[in-house]
């Protein structure tokens, strides 16, 4: 589908990207949009032909060609999610009044994108990878939004990249960040008035979401063909928990978990949660059973396990690593207050890592 698109010449600077993002949100061109990505293929010739330097770079380079199913992320073809989100955002300005063929560019805003663990390695083959925003200028009705955007990166000296994740209506970061905050309260509130019966169906709630400029964290792309597809895309959070400690009282711990609702007698069906240790700058997911006798049983394949017991507000066990199967004993202490910018942080990482 994408193959013909590919076969276009590269950028050769950020900006020349960004504006061709831009260029094909605007006009809709979804095989234009993809070209902008880098193939699968031509990530896994890069880093089967780096050259490392020491044994730090062989380290880091051995690991992300053992890790290559994390690269496929970036490839449209083997994560049609690229162009879901880009056709959804397209769809969400034109529900909020943009009028595509109306804006121009105001100005973008690009960061380091940190480097998550999963991904060590891709550094040597992406020296620059660059998160931020776009905003616009529609020259209709004076508004102006900003545009989310992430995995924009340098390869071999060329410019790839740039999904798309969503539109609000702000003319700077900490506006979008502000609007974010206040387009996840009101989803909220229209799922429970849905759990109310003020509200018909999941469908209805969509409905509403559309009409109010609203945006469902980690969606997809809604078609109209599928408004016959019932959607289940919210869940009722009813309790969050941050956690703080150390593995072995020297590596520092951060846990992070949400408590579910659902169909169960019980208040609690499920949890999920998140962690980072050590020198990690990144959360990384984690899969979470209860046993019966009460153990928390957290778990992701390439890092380790974590066996938890609960004793008030403190969690003491082990963590045993995948790889050599050394165990550490784990303390972990809850964090009795926790601001609200820091939950919102937690739970909008937590989205983000969803839709990974």
């Amino acid at each position: 589908m994408f193959a013909a698109a590919h076969a276009q010449a590269q950028r050769t600077t950020e900006k020349e990207l960004v504006y061709d993002i831009l260029t094909y949100l605007q006009t809709g061109d979804d095989s234009a949009y993809a070209s902008l990505f880098p193939t699968y293929k031509l990530i896994a010739e890069v880093a089967f032909a780096f050259q490392p330097k020491d044994s730090f770079q062989q380290e880091r380079i051995y690991r992300i060609r053992n890790n290559m199913r994390h690269i496929k992320k970036f490839d449209p073809e083997m994560n049609p999610k690229i162009i879901d989100m880009m056709n959804f955002v397209r769809q969400k300005g034109a529900d909020s009044g943009v009028h595509w063929g109306d804006i121009l560019i105001a100005k973008f805003e690009l960061d380091k994108q940190r480097l998550p663990y999963e991904l060590i390695g891709f550094e040597l083959i992406a020296p620059i990878r660059l998160q931020g925003y776009i905003f616009i200028r529609d020259m209709l009705t004076r508004k102006r939004y900003g545009i989310a955007i992430r995995d924009i990166f340098l390869i071999n000296d060329k410019w790839y990249g740039g999904t798309i994740l969503n539109i609000l209506e702000a003319s700077s970061a900490i506006e979008y960040e502000e609007s974010l905050a206040i387009e996840s309260k009101e989803l909220e509130r229209l799922m429970r008035a849905k759990e109310l019966g003020l509200l018909d169906s999941i469908l209805a709630a969509r409905d509403s979401i559309r009409k109010n400029k609203l945006y469902p964290g980690g969606a997809s792309a809604y078609d109209e063909d599928e408004e016959d597809k019932p959607q289940t895309f919210y869940k009722d959070i009813i309790e969050r928990r941050l956690y703080t400690g150390y593995f072995d009282k020297n590596i520092p711990v951060e846990l992070y978990m949400r408590a579910l609702k659902g169909s169960c007698p019980e208040t609690i069906c499920s949890w999920e949660a998140m962690y980072k240790f050590g020198d990690l700058d990144d959360y990384i997911m984690l899969e979470v059973e209860l046993k019966p006798d009460g153990t928390f049983v957290l778990s992701e394949e390439e890092l380790g396990v974590m066996e938890l017991k609960l004793q008030g507000t403190t969690f003491t066990g082990t963590w045993t690593s995948v790889r050599d199967k050394t165990e550490y004993e784990a303390y972990l202490k809850q964090k009795e207050e926790i601001k609200d910018r820091k939950l919102f942080k937690l739970d909008k990482t937590f989205e983000e890592l969803l839709w990974k």
